[in-house]
């Protein structure tokens, strides 16, 4: 039997300068509104149609293999073709080139390869695929099949909001822009299964995804798979979000009203510098319950702008449109809900004049947000109008404070470019500290609602501000100790009528519950040192990526447990708190996420994403921290010299997994890529079970006989687990026993016979430990 012969069209992602685009179109004075209805009725077109054998559509690693069926051109969008569906016998295969995107995947899909017959697939693009096709077959009039029309309007549903009339960005940015930027969608169903769709999306450092329909609320899409395109592999994902996208941002300067009922109004002016030709629209973000008031340019006149219905969405329209490198200023003026004055309720007992700030990321324009950061850094000189009454605290440096009547005026301007700025405004007394050794710290509290909560609730906390001003202080000073320098001359602490806190740089929000309760677990000292510590990781060091959220949240998480062992001097709440993550990870351990998904585990589970970045991030830097110990001295400066080494080399930058690899790897002289794949790729959580014989020797010595069994993890999982043998006279001693495999056997010749033998003391290792009788 003759092979079958495949038409293979390798299709590589082209781009080509806007207007410059093969088949022209041309969205002129097009306004958004009415290429957004074209895309919302796109359909199968019965003069574009043809039948296609043997056709293999390949995009990076996904294969799309149209067998026989019927190919249909798709109606045009401001005059341009933009999708295809195919109909009839076909197929999809896909591999992901990283094994932590292949283990997701088998997580989620129940298989780590995709390879799944379909009966249809709607593909829309812009690019080069338009031209590929017409190079290979003949379109003619034909009916349109029923079934082509009912997959479009399918696939339409998870490309476009009409109810937002919010489109894929980078899509809707081709359409506008009237360039081929290399976007690539594929909506298709597998006979059995779910719907899934693949996308290339260029305007992404890791721009080859696999999704799926999400499974949180609000939520209309997931990531099954995501990764950099093959041609993109050594590209510095740290810095391709920003550079991939049109705009940069260069400053922002905002001038801003709160009035005394709150009321917000605000007009901010940004800088933007084109990164390519033809830079016509641009899409912004902006809180949904402010509402734009005017968009002009730096000479005052009107500029175009759409924005759909309680939509986040802001679209800005350039003309003339921006050249490669052009610079210009855009003006917007807004107002609206973004602060509430409410009344928090405890109890039965209401707080009156809480400012509730509903958004602290997208309270200005923000450009660059993209899959997960809130938007390009930006330098920003802020000036804010409040009520005198009011007590006010923003990120940067406070260059100036003037009162005139009822209204005070404070000017902010940031110390480096931030992705993070926000403010606090209430009611609340301050409460300075100056301690040498640390820069000086305000702390902003609400005096009469705590009073007032206390006449109903008790409460040990009575001068609060000095027992969260104390832990914010020393905390403070034990980072700089063990870390180095803060970045910032002046902190600000301030009190806000929500469950979370939340650190921007030089700026500290922090719960109003820390400041009326006690908890004896430690869980307040580690909730305020938890968010001073993002000062040095988060801030101070950045996340390159998604991926290494927990060099950020994990970072914080141990450095708030390492405070709250220190200063209490309590190791049993140390390992108590240890003990309590570990029994949470190891519970979940078959469904969460590893650590290097990052901030993915959110699309999963929400409590993922604590548990697993994180809580199990910090026992990853425990795990280093015990590793590093010489435990016969405690000595613990190997680790402190480990951090401040990294937080010195990465100080004001990004750095990554990798990056922090590099540098482990420096101090404890070995290669430490096992580790990390295991711990931080990996989701396995091994259990120890430990059997031992003594007996004697000719000489008057003990031979010690060693036996750990492993269980839970793959074959070649491997830790220096430490083991602390005891003596009669009160001795003892600490060893590392390397378990690898199924079972790890050792002989230790010891001067007495011994009494007890336990393995993984302090907590070393993420595992669970079980004991059984030498056989």
């Amino acid at each position: 039997m003759q092979s079958p012969r495949w038409i293979v069209l390798l299709l590589p992602v082209m781009t080509f300068p806007a207007g410059a685009f093969p088949h022209a179109w041309r969205v002129g004075q097009d306004s958004h509104e009415r290429v957004f209805d074209a895309l919302s009725e796109i359909a199968p077109r019965g003069d574009r149609v043809t039948t296609v054998r043997d056709l293999v559509l390949r995009r990076d690693v996904a294969e799309f293999r149209l067998e026989q069926g019927e190919l249909y051109l798709l109606t045009p969008v401001a005059g341009r073709t933009v999708g295809a569906v195919f109909v009839g016998d076909a197929s999809v295969s896909l591999t992901p080139p990283l094994a932590i995107e292949r283990a997701h995947m088998q997580r989620v899909l129940g298989d780590s390869v995709l390879d799944v017959p379909i009966s249809a697939v709607v593909f829309v693009f812009a690019d080069s695929t338009l031209a590929e096709l017409e190079r290979r077959v003949t379109f003619s009039d034909r009916s349109v099949d029923r079934e082509a029309s009912k997959q479009v309007n399918d696939a339409l549903d998870y490309l476009i909001d009409g109810k937002e009339r919010r489109v894929d960005r980078t899509f809707m940015s081709a359409l506008l822009n009237e360039d081929a930027n290399g976007f690539f969608y594929a909506y298709f169903r597998p006979r059995r299964g779910e719907r899934l769709i693949f996308k290339v999306d260029p305007y992404l450092p890791e721009d080859v995804l696999l999704l799926r329909r999400g499974r949180q609320e609000g939520q209309k899409l997931a990531i099954v798979s995501q990764f950099q395109r093959a041609d993109r592999v050594g590209d510095d994902p740290a810095t391709e979000e920003e550079r991939l996208a049109p705009l940069g941002v260069g400053a922002y300067q905002i001038e801003a009203t709160i009035e005394k009922n709150f009321d917000f109004s605000a007009t901010a002016t940004v800088r933007v510098t084109a990164r390519r030709d033809g830079v016509r629209w641009a899409r912004f973000l902006l809180f949904d319950e402010l509402d734009v008031d005017s968009v002009v340019d730096e000479g005052g006149a009107p500029v175009t702008y759409f924005r759909g219905k309680k939509s986040s969405q802001l679209w800005l329209r350039f003309d003339p449109a921006l050249g490669n490198e052009e610079t210009r200023a855009i003006r917007i003026a807004y107002h609206g809900d973004l602060i509430e004055r409410g009344e928090l309720i405890e109890r039965g007992v209401r707080w009156q004049d809480w400012a509730f700030i509903k958004s602290t990321a997208m309270w200005f324009p923000r450009y660059g947000a993209g899959q997960y950061a809130a938007g390009q850094a930006a330098d920003m000189d802020m000036t804010f109008h409040t009520p005198r009454k009011f007590r006010f605290a923003s990120v940067g440096r406070q260059v100036e404070s003037r009162v005139h009547g009822d209204v005070r005026t404070t000017r902010w301007v940031t110390q480096k470019p931030t992705q993070h700025a926000s403010f606090n405004i209430g009611e609340f007394e301050e409460f300075e500290i100056t301690d040498p050794r640390i820069p000086p710290v305000t702390v902003h509290w609400n005096v009469d609602a705590h009073s007032r909560l206390r006449e109903y609730v008790w409460s040990e906390l009575r001068d609060p501000q000095e027992q969260v001003g104390g832990d914010v202080a020393n905390s403070l000073a034990f980072f700089t100790n063990a870390f180095g320098p803060p970045l910032f001359d002046h902190y600000y602490v301030t009190e806000i009528p929500y469950l979370h806190g939340q650190a921007f740089p030089g700026l500290i929000h922090l719960s109003w519950l820390t400041f009326q309760f006690t908890q004896e677990s430690g869980a307040n000292e580690i909730f305020r040192a938890h968010e001073m510590a993002h000062q040095w990781w988060g801030i101070g060091v950045e996340p390159a990526t998604y991926r290494d959220a927990w060099l950020s949240e994990g970072f914080a998480d141990f450095a708030g447990l390492w405070y709250m062992q220190l200063i209490l001097w309590d190791n049993e709440k140390y390992f108590k708190q240890l003990r309590e993550w570990r029994e949470k990870i190891r519970d979940e351990r078959d469904k969460a996420p590893p650590i290097g998904l990052g901030t993915r585990a959110l699309e999963i589970d929400p409590e993922y994403y604590e548990l697993i970045v994180y809580r199990k991030g910090a026992w990853v830097l425990h795990m280093l921290r015990n590793m590093m110990l010489d435990f016969h001295t405690m000595d613990e400066g190997p680790f402190k010299a480990m951090l401040q080494d990294f937080y010195q080399t990465y100080r004001g930058r990004r750095a990554s997994t990798a990056d922090f690899q590099q540098v482990v790897e420096r101090h404890v002289g070995l290669p430490m890529g096992w580790f990390f794949e295991q711990w931080v790729h990996g989701t396995a959580i091994p259990t120890y079970i430990l059997s031992w014989r003594a007996e004697p020797t000719p000489d008057g010595q003990y031979l010690l006989r060693l036996r750990v069994r492993q269980e839970g993890v793959p074959e070649e999982f491997v830790m220096p687990v430490p083991l602390t043998i005891e003596f009669p006279d009160g001795g003892w001693t600490v060893v590392r026993q390397y378990v690898r495999g199924s079972v790890s056997e050792a002989e230790l010749v010891l001067p007495a016979e011994p009494t007890s033998v336990e393995l993984n003391p302090l907590e070393s290792v993420l595992a669970e430990v079980k004991n059984e009788r030498w056989r």
